[in-house]
């Protein structure tokens, strides 16, 4: 029988980000995953931070917080492991009709965001920076946006928390209960108990029977590996129904679909129809001497707010919860980690934009 002050379940970005604020206060902490390190939602091939979301680029929940959070957390892991496997190429916002270029200047104008954080620019200086892009009136230029490899970020994270002497318990299924500590065995036979339980299981956090009945709902994304047929000009992500980034020379990621109904979850051709046919309205250039190398699919969980889940289960019981990223994942998560275990250790209220209570009874 293994003991830990903590034990989490999931191994994505929600539970890793977790995972370190927890070694770094000295807890003794586990982390456990029957799919592996970046099995599930988080094992998109390529993600962006990007705090101007959704069709009119509005300022993201707490931006400034998150992307300091995430950016720290990044140079960190990468300077440990020696890996590459991020870039502050910048995202760009073109706009495809007038109204979400208005919309898209009165976000600019009217959020309080931190200097320089996002720029308005013209059709012209649009074609300037991406030659092809498919623009109306201009669009958003967001500077310090992210392109990250999340399956290597998570695996090197993983090398990371493992040197530091946190315990992993991957592929292996997992009951839990509670006795005078949380239970957890595996179908391994692991017997682990822990102080305190953690959930940053996604959408699988309501197999969970204490978190059950949280409004978390299953979507499903899926994006495409595409290799262009020729060298890639631009460096900078893009994002304009769905996105597409740059992965080397040849190759880049397309994404995304938001699936609330889904017989499966497997990519399909229904899927990247649904993707190519949007990238071809905003690159019909790119689009046109473009093939699909590879497609991946995973199941996000989302809240009705479209902000995630964090805070107390049952105080008594010990029980937490971080979900309900959405896909904002990559965004939320090394700043939510931040704030629960704040909440945990410290009894930081959680902010009531994000509190698990918003949605109790």
């Amino acid at each position: 029988m293994k003991d830990f002050d903590v034990c989490i379940l999931g191994a994505g970005l929600a539970g890793m980000h977790t995972a370190i604020e927890f070694m770094e206060a000295g807890l003794t902490v586990c982390v456990i995953d029957p799919k592996g390190i970046a099995g599930g939602a988080s094992g998109t091939p390529v993600g962006l931070a990007n705090p101007a979301t959704g069709r009119f680029a509005n300022r993201s929940w707490r931006a400034e917080q998150c992307m300091e959070r995430l950016t720290a957390r990044l140079k960190e892991i990468s300077n440990y492991s020696g890996k590459e496997f991020y870039r502050k190429s910048g995202v760009l916002r073109p706009a495809l009709s007038q109204k979400i270029a208005g919309r898209m200047q009165e976000n600019v104008v009217n959020n309080d965001w931190a200097p320089e954080m996002v720029e308005w620019k013209s059709s012209d200086e649009l074609q300037e920076m991406h030659p092809g892009l498919t623009s109306v009136e201009g669009g958003v230029w967001v500077p310090d946006g992210l392109t990250v490899s999340i399956p290597n970020y998570l695996h090197s994270i993983h090398s990371y928390l493992s040197d530091r002497k946190v315990f992993f318990f991957l592929d292996r299924n997992y009951s839990v209960q509670k006795e005078n500590n949380w239970e957890i065995r595996t179908d391994q036979k692991d017997h682990i108990t822990a102080k305190k339980l953690v959930i940053c299981a996604g959408i699988y956090s309501k197999s969970i029977d204490i978190s059950k009945e949280l409004p978390l709902n299953a979507v499903k994304g899926q994006t495409a590996i595409m290799r262009a047929g020729d060298s890639l000009d631009f460096d900078h992500a893009v994002s304009a129904q769905g996105y597409f980034s740059k992965i080397n020379d040849k190759e880049f990621i397309l994404g995304s679909t938001y699936e609330h109904n889904f017989e499966h979850e497997e990519p399909d051709e229904q899927g990247f129809e649904f993707m190519f046919s949007r990238f071809s309205k905003v690159h019909p250039e790119l689009a046109s001497s473009s093939n699909i190398v590879n497609q991946w699919a995973g199941v996000r969980a989302s809240t009705p707010d479209r902000k995630p889940i964090i805070g107390t289960l049952d105080k008594e019981m010990e029980s937490f919860i971080f979900a309900g990223l959405g896909s904002k994942g990559l965004l939320y998560s090394a700043y939510g980690a931040e704030l629960l275990k704040e909440h945990m250790l410290n009894n930081q209220t959680i902010p009531e934009t994000v509190d698990v209570n918003r949605f109790k009874a």
